[in-house]
C-alpha cells in the first residue's frame, strides 16, 4: 500500500545507529505476531518474549552508543511516557519487599506479570517516541503490522482449510493452535486489524488500490473474527465502530485537507466514509445477539473449539482483598497470583471442572497486577490510564484539527492502544498483545509532535553543560553495561528453558528417562527455577522404582543406588522449597519423595512426608488432594490403618463431595472391612459423578459379582466393555456371571475375546474349552474373586 510522504523532517538527518535501532522496533511489530520455532523442545511463548527482549535491548543499546557518539542525551517529557514509569518501579519495589525475587523479577518464562517484562515494555514505550522522528515511519510500521496479517491469515486459513495436520509444525496440533498464540489472542489481533481499518478508510481519502487492499484486509479480519467468536472482541470492536459512526457524523473530524498531498485524493468522501463502520456494527450486533447458537454454529463449521477458564471478577476482587489483609502496600510479589489463589481460593471451586487447576492470573492483566504488586502498582495503573485517557480527550477531542494526516495518525494510534489497553483489564492477552499495547501508545505519543508541535522529548548536549554532561555520559555507559547484562541473563533463561522443555520431551515422549535427566540438568545449572528441580525430583522417583523393580542385579549395588537417588530426589525438592517457599508444589512434592519409600520402611520418612503434605495443606487449604495423599500415606506406612486413612478422605470429600478418586479409595477400605454393602454404594456413587469411568463399573460388577447379583454385575461389567472393549478382565468376569445365569453363548464370546486378547493365558484357554464341552470350569474353584488378566 502507499502513503503519501510527508515532509516533517529530513530523515539523512537521523544518525545511522538511531534509524538501525529503529529497524528492529520495525521487526518485532512485523515477525513478534508470526515468528515461532518449529520444535516440541523450543518454548512457544517465551521464544516471543526473547524476540521482543532481545530486540528492545539491542535497540535500547545502539541508541545509547548513538546518542555517546552525537555528545547529546534525549529524554522523554510528555506526561505518559514518565507517569508508565511508575509501573516497573512498583513492580520492583514489589519484588524486593515480597521475598519472591527468582519468581518476580523474570519468571520461568520472562511472564507478563514479572517485573521485568513490564520494564522492558515501558522501556519500549518510551524509546519508541525518541526514534520515531518522521509520519512516514508510523506508516511503515502500520504497513509492518499489516502484512504480519496477511501472513498469519494466510497460515491459518489454510489450516481452516486442509485441517489441523496441514503446516502443523508438530507444534500446532489442534485447529485453534496458530502462529500469534491462543485462539482468542487471535481474535483480539484481528478486531485490532479490523478497528485501525476502519479509521483508515473513514480517516483518509485513499486511492483506489488503497482502498481495496483496506478492504480485502477488512473482510479476512472478519471471517477470521467470525471463526474466533470471541464475544468480548464483538462487544469491543462493535462499540469502536458505533464510536467512529457517531463521531465522524457529528464532529467531521476528517474533513481538513492534508497538507503536502501527492497520493491521496483531495475530495473527501463523506457521504460514503461511515459505510464500512455501519457494517461492522451490524455484523457485530448480530453476533452478539447470536450467542451460543450462533457461537455453536461457527464452531461447528469452522471444525474450530476451545475451552479457556479464569478466575470470575469476584473470585479475583475476594483473592486481593485476602492479599491487602497481609500486605495491602506492596501485594504478594509479581507474578505470584498462583500461590495466592491456592491459598485464598473458594471452595465452590471444588465443584467445577477446574477444581485442581492453579490458575496464575485472575479475571485481566491488571486485576491480577492490582493482587501482586499492591496498592503501589494499583495506582501505577490507574495513573497511566488517567493520562493517557486525557491526552487523547485534550489532542483528539477538544483540540483543533491542522490537517487531516495528523489527526489521523494521533486517532489511529490512540484508539489502537485503547482497544488493547481495554483487553489488558478485562482478559489475559499474551505477550503479544500486550507488547503491541505499549508500542502503540509509544506510537501516539510520537505522533503528538505533529500535532500543534508538541514537545515529547529534550535533548541536551554535553558540551554547553559539562557537569551534566559528565553525569550523563556516566549514566549511559551504566546503561549500556546493563543493557548488556540483562541481554546475557535473560539469554541464559532462555537457554535453561529450552532444555527444561527438551526434558519434558525425553521424558513424556520418549520415554528416555537418562536423557531427560542429562538436560533437566544442564537446565537447573543455567536457570534458578523450581519447577526444573521439581520436574528433576519427578525423574528421581522414577529411576527408584526402576532400581526396586531390578530383580537380576546384586542387592548391594541396588541399595548404594537406591540411598543415591533418593538424596537427589530430596535435594532437588529441597532446591525448588529454598527458590520458593510458597508455592504448594514444592512442598507436596516432598511429601510424595518421602511418601514413596514408606513402604519401605526407611527412618524418617513417613514423618517427613506427613509435615511436607501438611505444610502444603497450609498454603493450599482447600485442595482434596492433598488430603487424599495423606489418606494414601496412612496406608502406605500401614494397609491396617483403615480409620486415620478414612478421617482424611472424609477431609478430602467434605472438600469436594463427589471426588471421585476418593470415593474410590473408600470402598477399597470398605471392602478390606469386609463391608461390601457399603463398597458398593461407595462405587455406585462414583459412577454417576464419573459415568464414563469404565474401571469404575467394572469395579461396581465385581463387587455385585461377589455378593451373587448376578444381572447387576452384569450391567455394570456391560457398560465397563462398552466404554473400554478391550478390557480383559471386564469381560473375564462378565463371561464368568453370564455362565451362571445359564448364558453359555454369551460366556463363550466373552471368554474367546479374552483369549484373542491374551493368547497366552492358558487359564482361560481351559476355561474356555471345558465351557464349550459342557463342562462347569469353576466347579470346585467357585467365583473367582482376584484379576486373571495381568497388566489392567
Amino acid at each position: 500500500m502507499e502513503y503519501a510522504k510527508l515532509n516533517v523532517e529530513d530523515r539523512d538527518k537521523t544518525p545511522f545507529l538511531e534509524n538501525l535501532a529503529l529497524y528492529f522496533i520495525i521487526g518485532v511489530m512485523f515477525l513478534l505476531p508470526i515468528f515461532f520455532i518449529p520444535s516440541l523442545s523450543i518454548p512457544f511463548s517465551f521464544t516471543k518474549s526473547i524476540l521482543i527482549f532481545v530486540s528492545i535491548l539491542v535497540a535500547f543499546f545502539l541508541f545509547l552508543i548513538s546518542r555517546l557518539k552525537r555528545g547529546q542525551v534525549a529524554l522523554p517529557t510528555n506526561a505518559i511516557a514518565l507517569v508508565a514509569w511508575g509501573l516497573p518501579l512498583a513492580y520492583l519495589i514489589s519484588a524486593i519487599f515480597s521475598g519472591n525475587s527468582a519468581v518476580s523479577y523474570l519468571g520461568q518464562g520472562f511472564e507478563i506479570d514479572t517485573f521485568g517484562f513490564i520494564a522492558i515494555m515501558v522501556l519500549m514505550l518510551s524509546l519508541v517516541p525518541l526514534l520515531l522522528k518522521t509520519r512516514e515511519l508510523i506508516f511503515r510500521i502500520h504497513i509492518a503490522l499489516l502484512l504480519s496479517l496477511v501472513l498469519l491469515a494466510i497460515f491459518q486459513g489454510l489450516r481452516l482449510i486442509f485441517g489441523a495436520d496441514f503446516l502443523s509444525f508438530g507444534i500446532f496440533t489442534s485447529s485453534t493452535a496458530n502462529l500469534l498464540g491462543k485462539w482468542n489472542d487471535l481474535g483480539i489481533f484481528l478486531g485490532l486489524t479490523s478497528v485501525l481499518s476502519l479509521i483508515t478508510l473513514e480517516g483518509l481519502p485513499l486511492n483506489k488500490l488503497s482502498k481495496i487492499i483496506l478492504y480485502v484486509i477488512l473482510a479476512i479480519s472478519l471471517v477470521f473474527l467470525s471463526a474466533v467468536n470471541f464475544l468480548p472482541v464483538w462487544i469491543i470492536v462493535g462499540l469502536f465502530a458505533l464510536g467512529l459512526f457517531v463521531y465522524g457524523l457529528s464532529k467531521g473530524k476528517f474533513k481538513t485537507p492534508v497538507k503536502n498531498n501527492k497520493t491521496f485524493k483531495d475530495k473527501p468522501e463523506t457521504s460514503k466514509a461511515f459505510i464500512p463502520s455501519l457494517i461492522i456494527l451490524i455484523v457485530s450486533i448480530v453476533f452478539i445477539a447470536g450467542g451460543s447458537t450462533l457461537s455453536g454454529y461457527t464452531s461447528s463449521f469452522f471444525k474450530t473449539s476451545q475451552i479457556e477458564a479464569r478466575p470470575s471478577w469476584q473470585s479475583t476482587i475476594d483473592i486481593t482483598k485476602k492479599t491487602y489483609n497481609e500486605n495491602f502496600l506492596f501485594g504478594s510479589g509479581p507474578n505470584t497470583f498462583m500461590n495466592q489463589w491456592a491459598l485464598h481460593k473458594p471452595q465452590s471451586i471444588n465443584n467445577t471442572l477446574f477444581w485442581n487447576i492453579d490458575f496464575s492470573s485472575g479475571i485481566g492483566l491488571v486485576p491480577t497486577s492490582f493482587t501482586t504488586t499492591g496498592l503501589w502498582g494499583g495506582i501505577a495503573w490507574i495513573a497511566f490510564f488517567v493520562f493517557f485517557l486525557y491526552s487523547g480527550f485534550r489532542n483528539l477531542v477538544v483540540s483543533a484539527v491542522e490537517d487531516r494526516a495528523s489527526y489521523y495518525l494521533s486517532l489511529s494510534m490512540f484508539l489502537g492502544s485503547l482497544y488493547l489497553w481495554i483487553f489488558t483489564v478485562i482478559y489475559i492477552p499474551n505477550v503479544v498483545i500486550v507488547t503491541l499495547a505499549f508500542l502503540l501508545t509509544g506510537m501516539y505519543i510520537a505522533s503528538l509532535r505533529y500535532r500543534s508541535g508538541a514537545q515529547i522529548d529534550k535533548e541536551i548536549n554535553f558540551a554547553a553543560y559539562p557537569r551534566i554532561g559528565f553525569i550523563s555520559i556516566m549514566m549511559l555507559t551504566v546503561l549500556i553495561i546493563i543493557s548488556g547484562v540483562s541481554l546475557y541473563m535473560i539469554g541464559g533463561q532462555y537457554a535453561s528453558a529450552i532444555l527444561f522443555q527438551k526434558s519434558l520431551v525425553a521424558a513424556n515422549v520418549n520415554g528416555d528417562i537418562n536423557a531427560a535427566e542429562d538436560s533437566i540438568n544442564s537446565a537447573i545449572n543455567l536457570g534458578n527455577n523450581d519447577a526444573y528441580y521439581r520436574f528433576a525430583a519427578e525423574i528421581d522417583l522414577a529411576k527408584i522404582n526402576q532400581v526396586l523393580a531390578d530383580q537380576d542385579r546384586n542387592i548391594d549395588e541396588r541399595r548404594a543406588e537406591f540411598q543415591s537417588i533418593l538424596a537427589s530426589a530430596i535435594s532437588n525438592v529441597q532446591g525448588a522449597i529454598a527458590i520458593n517457599n510458597n508455592n504448594y508444589q514444592n512442598w507436596s512434592m516432598l511429601g510424595r519423595v518421602y511418601g514413596s519409600v514408606v513402604p519401605l520402611g526407611v527412618d524418617g520418612a513417613y514423618e517427613s512426608a506427613r509435615r511436607s503434605y501438611e505444610q502444603a495443606i497450609s498454603l493450599n487449604p482447600n485442595n482434596p488432594a492433598l488430603y487424599l495423599a495423606l489418606a494414601r500415606l496412612e496406608l502406605a506406612r500401614d494397609s491396617n490403618n483403615i480409620e486415620e486413612a478414612k478421617q482424611f478422605i472424609g477431609a478430602a470429600l467434605e472438600k469436594k463431595n463427589n471426588y471421585t478418586e476418593a470415593i474410590f479409595l473408600l470402598s477399597q477400605l470398605q471392602i478390606q472391612e469386609g463391608n461390601i454393602e457399603s463398597a458398593i454404594t461407595s462405587v455406585e456413587a462414583a459412577v454417576i459423578i464419573e459415568p464414563n469411568n469404565s474401571v469404575f463399573f467394572f469395579q461396581l460388577g465385581l463387587l455385585q459379582s461377589n455378593v451373587g447379583d448376578s444381572q447387576k454385575a452384569i450391567a455394570a461389567l456391560e457398560r465397563a466393555i462398552a466404554l473400554n472393549p478391550q478390557y480383559s478382565n471386564a469381560r473375564y468376569f462378565l463371561g464368568l456371571n453370564y455362565f451362571q445365569t445359564g448364558e453359555k453363548e454369551k460366556a463363550v464370546e466373552h471368554f474367546t475375546y479374552v483369549s484373542d486378547l491374551n493368547p497366552d493365558n492358558e487359564e482361560v484357554k481351559a476355561i474356555l474349552e471345558s465351557i464349550i464341552a459342557g463342562d462347569d470350569p469353576f466347579a470346585g474353584g467357585g467365583k473367582t474373586g482376584t484379576l486373571p488378566i495381568g497388566g489392567e
